[in-house]
Order: structure tokens, then sequence, then C-alpha cells
């Protein structure tokens, strides 16, 4: 609705509205009936549509949905929800049907949670095409000496910058501000930076041994507890157990050892081993007698132990194969962690819980993940089954931050405040599967993020709607931001444009550029990189910025080149090839700006990155210049 598209809604029943306004909005445009019925779909105008989303909670409903919307359009973009992950017959539509892309909003917004769950202090960190980046918030001490440009570095872009007591004048990452202003004492900015994943990696000497170490501990602990309960419940089965073994022990010592007391003890643990037929002949053949009737008692206590001890042993096999194969599957539990680590605690979520340990691990941090049984094999390797035994395993170490991840918003309240009166400095991010605006709740829960996906995936939703590629969504300076893949093509608005003219015409971040059958992806590229066709482009851009991307409205240029002279010996030739590359025209072209005789010589408009960039690269070269605001700005 924000770009005037026009809408029409499709359900079974009634919608239950969460905005009531909206409702009334949509009330003479939504339509009862089954989007899997062809003439439910004809009379929702599925046939003259833009764009179809598919996104009811059951997969299996959208994709047959999905096959019915193609035949009735096929040049319908179609955006498919999918809630359990990409699986073999949907990978199979989105390779066959051109223009069906399936999305899953949980995974979209893992980054979400990732970056609420950093306990780093930084305010995001993702990755692209093997690229680690990370968004910083520095607050000025005092006033800057250096303006917003020369602040600029090679692997530092700026994404948001809040002026003291005041509110942001533009959106997050459109390059609102004027890069010749100094930041004031009080200012916040929140600066994108290329980081290595060496620099995150935590450095723990001596690890293996460490991790050694923990586990006698918790080995020595658990042997002391077992003694403690021991002494606290002497009827328990465990303490007639080894009572029980104790007399078997003595009254086989006994009976077997023919008047030798360590014989017998041999003997008695030879029959619990279950070696009956040698046992017993060696204790008649050492009582130097042959087999009578009067042995008979003796060989049936003897058959006794060998019967008991055969079932003894067959348990310790069933434990040790339990163990073998629990570690060949993978179902058993995760290997302690070196005392006094920190790690990030990760509660239920399924697929997007091994998102988000995939993300966090990345960016090298420790993630524990508790996954209660009853959902799928894949889910459950490397977790705990319950959170008491996770927090008993991990109870020498330091936890940082919790997410709570199940589809129960109550259920994760619940735990998420038991967990925060019992560490009150923890990071918490609750999972809403439900609520609406539940950005607004964190005011009431100090220390909380409650984050529903539904609601974050709404822009990429859109989006997708729209064509693009959505890698990603980001929560930044209270607004979702967008990663997204271009592939540039000869009818693309974005090509012929230098990466300059993309970043301050429609107002987003170039991440990445893979060039044209290049391998090797080229990060936070320079402004001065011709976009061609077969090039590959990643983005951090909002909603809007796409929007204009799609329409090809570029905003004004609001600045041009004063040229007031040279020095004699001037390189003229490459002054005039400095012009026409960041100006877009013939080398041939620019020697009219350089003829500064009667009066300084104005170019054509051009972008600020672009425009301080050609004003350094032309003073190198013994050009008198600079760049000033444009009189009237032309599109």
């Amino acid at each position: 609705m924000a770009f005037n598209l026009p809408i029409r809604c499709l359900d079974r029943k009634s919608p239950k509205w969460t905005d009531l306004a909206l409702g009334r909005a949509l009330a003479e445009v939504t339509f009862i009936g089954d989007m899997r019925n062809p003439e439910s779909l004809l009379e929702a105008g599925v046939a003259t549509a833009r764009a179809v989303l598919l996104l009811s909670q059951d997969s299996g409903v959208n994709l047959e949905a999905a096959l019915q919307v193609r035949l009735l359009n096929p040049k319908a973009q179609l955006v498919v929800r999918s809630s359990k992950g990409s699986s073999g017959l949907e990978n199979q539509l989105q390779a066959r049907l051109p223009g069906l892309v399936i999305v899953d909003p949980q995974l979209l917004t893992a980054g979400v949670f990732a970056n609420a769950l950093r306990p780093d202090g930084t305010e995001a960190a993702f990755d692209v095409e093997g690229e680690l980046f990370v968004v910083r918030s520095i607050v000025q001490q005092q006033a800057a000496s250096r303006d917003l440009f020369d602040q600029l570095g090679r692997m530092q872009r700026l994404v948001q910058w809040f002026p003291a007591g005041e509110a942001p004048a533009g959106p997050a990452a459109s390059g609102w501000w004027n890069l010749d202003t100094k930041p004031a004492a009080g200012d916040r900015l929140l600066w994108l930076e290329l980081a290595s994943t060496l620099k995150t990696r935590p450095r723990y000497r001596h690890k293996r041994l460490s991790i050694w170490w923990a586990q006698l501990r918790l080995l020595w602990e658990g042997v002391c507890d077992a003694l403690l309960r021991l002494q606290q419940r002497r009827n328990s089965l465990l303490a007639w157990g080894l009572i029980s073994l104790l007399l078997l022990l003595l009254i086989g010592s006994f009976l077997f050892g023919a008047g030798s007391p360590l014989r017998g003890l041999m003997l008695t643990l030879a029959l619990l081993k279950g070696e009956y037929l040698d046992a017993f002949s060696f204790i008649i053949n050492g009582a130097n007698s042959e087999l009578t009737p009067a042995h008979f008692p003796l060989a049936a206590l003897a058959l006794i132990y060998a019967l008991g001890g055969t079932l003894l042993t067959a348990w310790l096999v069933a434990l040790i194969l339990d163990r073998l194969l629990a570690a060949r599957i993978g179902s058993q539990e995760p290997k302690p962690l070196a005392a006094a680590t920190p790690y990030v605690l990760l509660l239920d979520g399924g697929l997007l819980a091994t998102r988000l340990r995939q993300q966090l691990r990345l960016q090298k941090f420790q993630v524990v993940q508790v996954q209660s049984r009853g959902v799928e094999e894949k889910f459950q390797a490397e977790a705990y089954e319950s959170l008491d035994r996770a927090l008993k395993a991990l109870r020498h170490c330091h936890c940082q931050a919790v997410g709570v991840l199940s589809d129960d918003l109550m259920a994760n309240l619940s735990v998420a405040l038991e967990l925060q009166q019992k560490w009150p400095d923890v990071r918490l991010a609750v999972r809403s599967h439900s609520l609406s605006q539940s950005s607004n709740f964190n005011a009431l829960f100090e220390g909380m993020q409650v984050i529903n996906p539904l609601e974050v995936a709404a822009d990429a939703v859109v989006a997708t709607a729209l064509g693009e590629r959505v890698r990603g969504v980001l929560r930044l300076a209270e607004e979702n931001l967008l990663i997204i893949d271009y592939k540039i093509t000869s009818s693309d608005t974005l090509n012929g444009l230098s990466l300059g003219t993309v970043a301050g015409g429609y107002g987003l971040i170039p991440l990445v550029l893979i060039g044209y059958g290049a391998i090797k992806p080229i990060a936070l590229p320079n402004p001065e990189r011709i976009l061609q066709p077969g090039d590959r482009l990643v983005v951090l851009a909002g909603l809007n910025a796409l929007r204009q991307v799609e329409a090809g409205q570029l905003k004004k240029r609001c600045w041009m080149l004063e040229i007031r002279g040279m020095r004699p010996n001037a390189p003229i030739f490459d002054i005039q090839v400095a012009l026409a590359r960041y100006l877009g025209a013939s080398p041939g072209e620019m020697a009219a700006y350089l003829d500064c005789k009667l009066a300084p010589q104005l170019t054509p408009s051009i972008y600020q990155v672009p425009g301080r960039l050609l004003e350094q690269a032309l003073k190198r070269l013994g050009v008198n210049c600079e760049l000033v605001p444009a009189n009237h700005c032309d599109s």
C-alpha cells in the first residue's frame, strides 16, 4: 500500500485483522474462498495480477495454489511461503517454474535474532559471499576535527547519523547526510565495517586441555552428587544394588574359595562375568573331588551367579553400544565447554535455531542449543534434551545471551523472565509467533527484545513480490534493511551506472560486487566501478530504495565541481580522463571545462561522493578545484 499498488485479498474465511483500520481499508477488496479453487482465484483477479503472494501456514496448500495460479497467469511473480525449510519438491518447482520464489519468513529474520543476541556490543553482523560485515555504534565524545567524508575509509561506510538530541533527517543507508558536515559532540553514528573473521575469534590457550579438565571436573562432581544422593536416599535402588553386589562378592568368596578368600573372590568375579563351566570346573578341581550329587547345590548357586553376571555384562554392553550409536547418529549431548567459556543459549526453534547457530558460530561465538524431543532428527544434533541438563553441564561457564524461540509466546516469556532473574545481565531475544507490533513490547521488559518474524519479514516478502532476490533482513536504527542480490542485465536500470551513482542516486550501500566471469568477490567496491551486464551486486537498502531502483528514479544531483585553474605542467590528458571517468563522457568532451582563463568552469551536476573523489583526483594532478552546491539540481 505504501507504493500505491492495488491489492486484493483471498482467504477461506473472514480474517481477524490485527489492525482494524487496515481491515476496514481492505474490506471491499477481500474475497472469501479457497485459493486452490480456480473460480475463487479468478474472482479475486489473479488473471491480471502482477504478483501473487501465497501465505498460508501450510506449505503444501501454498504449492498447490501456486500451480493453479501459474496456469491462470503465466507472467505473475509468485511468492510462496514455506514453513519447514526447502524440501525437494519446493526446490524442483522453483527451478522449473519461472517467476516462482519460495520464502521462509522465519529464516529470513535469523539475522535479526542473531544481532539481538550478539554479546560483543556491536549493533549487527552478517556475512555475504564469505565476507563478514559488522555495524558499530560510535558516539562522538567531542566535536570531530574531520568531516564525514574524511572519516570514510576503504573498508567503512556510514549507515545512519543521529544528531545529538534530534531524530535522523532521513532513513538508514539512504545517504541523506551532507559529507561536508563535521559531527558534533553527542552525535551517534552507525558505521558499517568490513571485518576479518579472525578478529572476532575468541583466543583460548590450551583449549583442548581446558575441555579435558572441564570433563574431569564434571565427572568428579557427578560422582560426588551420586554419593550425596546415595547418602540422602539409603533405601534407593542404587543403594540396594551396591549392597547386594557386596554381599554376592562376600558370599561367593566364602563358598567358592575352599579356604582361600582371594581364590573365592576371583572365581566369583569369573562367574559374574558369565564364565560358568571353566569357573565351576576350577571349583571342583580345587576341592579334589569328582562331581557328585553333593555338589549340585553348589552348581546351582554357581549357575545363578553366572546368569546374573551375564545379565550384568549384557547391560554394560548395551550401555556402551547406546553411547557409540548416539555418537554415530549425532543425537548425543554436546561436549562440555571449557570452564569460564562465554556462550549463547538457544531454546527450541527448530530450523530457525539451526540457522541462528550457524550464523553465530560463523562469527566465532560459542553456541549451546536446547531442543526438546519430538521434532525432526536433523534439528536435534548437538543439542541438549532439556534446559536443566544444559544448565547442569554448563554451570562453570558464562551465559551471555539467550534466545527463546518456541511457538508459544507465553511459555517463551515465562522461561525468559526466569532466566533473567537467574542472570540479570543476560541479553534476551524472545520469539513472538502472533503478537502484533511486538517491538513496542520491548519497553515492558527491560533487557529483552520481543521479535515477531512475520512482522520483520513483511518488507522482504514485498520486495520478493516486486522481483528482488532477498538474502536476509536486518533491524538497524529501528528500521528494516534488506540484503538484496542484483544480477545486472542489459535492460537493468543499474546497467552502465557507477557504484557512486548507484549509492547516491538510489540511496543504498553496495556490499559485494562479483564481476562478470570473476570468481573472487570484491567487498565494499570502489565507487568508480561501472556496472556491466553479467555483474552481480549485493546491496544493503530499505524497501523505498528498492522501489526507486525498479522505477529507475535517481535522486537529483546537487553538486558541481568548480575548476579554477591548474599548474603550468599539469598532465592535461590525465585530467581529461579523470573527468570523463566520473562524469560519464569521453575525454575529448572534457577540454571545455579546463579553459579557465576568463572565469572558473562548472562541471555538470554530480553526486557528492563521486564529486569529492573527483576533487581529490584532480588536486593530485595539479588542478585548483572545489566541489560546491549546485544552484539548481538537474535530475
